[in-house]
């Protein structure tokens, strides 16, 4: 059986198409995957110690390391009465609150330098910009990606410390945006992976944060403020 030149050519398109369309779903691609999760508890302390350990120990950028997908490079705040090159957060209030008034606000701004270590991501510095903000009642940090790497393409990172009762409500939440090489067809299981690594990062800060306010329960913290 002879075959013409049209069906020659035809056939070459077709195997051509079938290629492509084998490389897309079979070989691996760029896919950027972007997965949230977030985790409340309360510990069993008063705020106000809580908030007194959380700020001598200058928890708001420990936290960010807590999770183990990185380590601190460096901090610098800003913002408020703050001397150029200062980083203890503790002497920042020390400096620029006063015992005796019962409404005293801090907010600071600043960048925090760390080095991912996760599987997905690498090894690089990226420099996020923090905002804190801490009253008698509650503490705030949000941090967001400032300059990130190849692959990390988005972090963000919420706590919160409240008074609750006489407890401390503690709400965390983290968002990912990671760049993975997957297939089409494995597009849902980079999700679930990048998934179950934010919801990890944020049951480590949980045990780290626990841990780190009951090492300090018993210390004398010399600290003016209510």
């Amino acid at each position: 059986m002879k075959i013409s030149g049209k069906t020659t050519i035809g056939l070459i398109a077709l195997v051509l198409v079938l290629a492509l369309v084998a490389s897309v779903v079979i070989l691996p691609n760029e896919y950027p995957t972007r997965q949230t999760a977030s985790l409340s508890f309360v510990i069993e302390e008063d705020f106000t110690k809580v908030r007194k350990i959380m700020v001598r120990t200058d928890a708001a950028k420990e936290i960010i390391t807590m999770g183990g997908g990185s380590e601190f490079v460096e901090q610098q705040w800003t913002g408020g009465n703050v001397d150029p090159g200062e980083k203890d957060l503790g002497k920042l209030l020390l400096k620029n609150l006063l015992s005796d008034n019962p409404n005293w606000k801090l907010e600071l701004d600043g960048t925090l330098k760390v080095r991912t270590l996760d599987d997905y991501v690498g090894q690089n510095v990226v420099t996020l910009k923090q905002h804190v903000e801490i009253v008698p009642d509650h503490l705030q940090s949000d941090t967001n990606l400032l300059e990130g790497s190849e692959r990390l393409l988005g972090y963000e990172m919420m706590t919160r410390l409240e008074r609750e009762g006489e407890h401390t409500r503690v709400t965390l939440g983290l968002t990912q945006e990671i760049k993975t090489d997957a297939p089409w067809f494995a597009h849902g299981i980079a999700d679930r992976r990048v998934r179950a690594s934010v919801e990890q990062t944020l049951a480590n800060q949980e045990v780290a944060m626990r841990k780190l306010i009951e090492e300090n329960l018993d210390k004398n913290w010399l600290f003016p403020l209510r």
